[in-house]
């Protein structure tokens, strides 16, 4: 297994948690994680990647090891603090991986680097509304009418509820490291975490406006492209990558026989999909 570094860097007044492999004269891929996870949730494939790539894996404020923001979070600011992350660590062009939340932040970094982002791996990482699965109905109604949903939301920041987050759609949830969701229940269960998490669903809302822009950019770039699907995903099903096909014509859609968090019973695949897409975005 490769050494992976663990450290901390100051970014805007906070702590940002970075996990980092490989040789950084090789070309880097950025791995974005998804809800409630951190970083730790990377550590699989960062293994599998870092031979041949520089793989470095940042956790949002509030998320893993990061310092949470002060006041209410919103998907602007993860995006502008994990940009400039990736800046502080002197990266310049790059891949970037996206999981989950890691569409709504990594997208919102792309638009701002732009020609520096060689490459978008896409792991059940959505900007199409065809992606939205039933799962994301209690958010739905939550959205709605904000004191009628709150006690189906109350259930995601509990421990049952993200168990359920790492385990939707797995072929065998005996597949899934039940430490993976311990840990992040160690995280939201820290004083204030749960309303931080909240506000982040709650501000999540804000994401599918933003859609026409991040499409607008993929038309526009055309960047190499993997939509890479566990298509048995609960909350972001599979015609949400297939949609990705309209916008970046050669993009390439695998979609695999698993669940949300397609790595834990994929990782292999997913490590070598991703490969082939690093090779051809830095060749």
């Amino acid at each position: 297994m490769p050494a992976i570094r663990h450290r901390t860097i100051a970014v805007e007044g906070l702590n940002v948690f970075v996990r980092e492999a490989g040789d950084s004269d090789k070309s880097t891929i950025v791995l974005l994680p998804g809800y409630p996870s951190s970083t730790r949730a990377y550590v699989r494939l960062i293994d599998r990647l870092a031979n041949d790539w520089h793989a470095v894996a940042i956790d949002y404020p509030g998320f893993g090891l990061s310092d949470p923001l002060p006041g209410s979070p919103t998907f602007d600011k993860l995006a502008e603090v994990t940009g400039k992350a990736i800046d502080a660590l002197g990266i310049g062009d790059y891949a970037i991986y996206m999981f989950d939340f890691g569409a709504p932040v990594g997208f919102r970094i792309a638009l701002k680097h732009d020609q520096r982002v060689r490459a978008i791996i896409t792991q059940n990482g959505n900007a199409y509304t065809d992606g939205f699965g039933p799962a994301l109905t209690p958010l739905k109604q939550w959205w709605a009418d904000k004191a009628a949903g709150q006690a189906n939301i109350d259930q995601f920041v509990t421990l049952t509820g993200t168990r359920m987050q790492w385990q939707a759609g797995a072929r065998d949830p005996e597949y899934i490291d039940p430490e993976h969701a311990t840990a992040d229940q160690m995280v939201l269960d820290l004083p204030g975490r749960a309303d931080y998490m909240q506000a982040l669903l709650w501000d999540y809302q804000n994401n599918p406006p933003r859609y026409p822009d991040w499409q607008a950019w993929l038309r526009a770039r055309q960047p190499e492209l993997l939509a890479i699907w566990g298509k048995n995903d609960p909350f972001f099903v599979a015609a949400g990558a297939n949609a990705y096909q309209a916008d970046v014509p050669n993009a390439e859609v695998v979609l695999l026989d698993t669940g949300h968090y397609a790595i834990e019973e994929e990782a292999d695949q997913v490590a070598a999909c991703t490969s082939t897409a690093m090779r051809k975005a830095f060749a």
